[in-house]
């Protein structure tokens, strides 16, 4: 007799496999074991706690154990592992340009120490050329001074025999010619001296000039150029003396004590036979100064 849907006889179940009946047997036990009881305990009438995971059991999804945040755990640290290659590539690529710049200072020191050293080689040779310029200076000055002083003195002596032959006119041009003064080189190695200068050659050039040369005492000092260490400097000076008077000697018809007016630079002087006190100076009579021929 087949089965019958309005019958009440219940449909036919196959019967379960030895398995399937240990596995409904077993899996009581284990719920049990997780909810904290002894297996069979409370018959399953014991309220099921939920198990306070990371969501605590308020997430959607949830299943034992908290598994419905794992997935968000797994996004977490797979964020997190992201994240910590990233800084160490961030790192290392760090390194490696903090390794190139370093790399590159390392290139550009030698250069640095070239450039450095090449101005400070300029520097010592501008210093040297300014020793020597210095020390060719003080030789010129040595030069100018010792031809003055010998030119000087020659107008000192010959305005001097002026003084002496003033009432005698006749013996006035001779004078102003220079004839009569002695050589005063002796002057010119004295002033040569006071600035530091010797092996004076002074040589008289006529009546009324001089030439003087002088070498400096003292070299031109050490320096990156060898050659200044010994070096000394050399200077050439020519002074002369120019007279500064002209007179006309008076005529046959003049007193014999008369003495002629005699124009020095545009200025008149009357000279008075009887009172010889006023009378023109050295610088009145003569001018000296340098020459540069």
């Amino acid at each position: 007799m087949g089965p019958s849907s309005g019958s009440g006889v219940p449909s036919y179940v196959p019967h379960a496999s030895a398995s399937n009946r240990e596995e409904r047997h077993e899996r009581p036990a284990a719920e049990d074991r997780h909810r904290g009881q002894a297996p069979g305990d409370g018959g399953g009438t014991a309220p099921r706690r939920r198990r306070q995971g990371a969501d605590r059991g308020g997430v959607s999804g949830d299943h034992r154990g908290g598994g419905g945040d794992r997935g968000v755990d797994r996004e977490y640290e797979s964020g997190r592992d992201h994240r910590q290659q990233t800084d160490g590539s961030d790192r290392q690529g760090g390194s490696l340009t903090r390794r190139r710049a370093r790399g590159d200072g390392g290139q550009a020191f030698p250069i640095y120490i070239t450039v450095v050293a090449g101005l400070l080689f300029l520097a010592f040779a501008y210093f040297a050329v300014g020793q020597a310029a210095v020390n060719r200076n003080g030789a010129q000055t040595a030069a100018d001074a010792a031809a003055l002083a010998a030119a000087q003195e020659t107008r000192d002596q010959l305005a001097g025999q002026w003084e002496l032959d003033v009432r005698d006119p006749t013996k006035w041009q001779d004078i102003f010619d220079g004839v009569g003064a002695t050589d005063s080189c002796w002057r010119a190695t004295e002033l040569a001296s006071m600035n530091d200068a010797g092996t004076v050659q002074c040589i008289p050039d006529g009546h009324l000039s001089y030439s003087v040369t002088v070498q400096t005492n003292k070299a031109m000092g050490d320096s990156v150029v060898p050659i200044t260490s010994t070096k000394r400097s050399h200077a050439s000076a020519t002074a002369v003396i120019e007279p500064l008077c002209s007179f006309e000697l008076p005529g046959d018809d003049a007193e014999d004590d008369a003495l002629p007016t005699l124009t020095c630079d545009d200025v008149d002087w009357e000279l008075d036979p009887e009172d010889l006190t006023d009378l023109p100076g050295p610088e009145d009579l003569f001018d000296v100064h340098l020459t540069t021929g």
